[in-house]
């Protein structure tokens, strides 16, 4: 590809996110977060520290990793 085109995708691209902005980054946060406080609070309470860790410390990294890779997939699967 020469540097034209690769720079025609990119502003596409970018306008294409600025259009998506609510799907793209609030969405994501909204879901995460609700999915935190409905796991956190219907199971966290019944589940004591293991090894010193909390189930609330436990569970955000998994969850955030859950909405990066869902975003990244439906981000760069939405051209096609």
């Amino acid at each position: 590809m020469n540097r034209h085109a690769v720079e025609a995708i990119y502003l596409f691209e970018m306008a294409r996110w600025r259009r998506t902005i609510m799907q793209s980054v609030i969405s994501p946060v909204l879901s995460t977060s609700l999915y935190f406080v409905v796991f956190g609070s219907a199971i966290g309470g019944h589940i004591g520290e293991i090894d010193g860790v909390s189930y609330g410390a436990f569970i955000v990294p998994g969850l955030i990793m859950l909405s990066v890779l869902t975003q990244s997939v439906s981000n760069a699967s939405f051209g096609i």
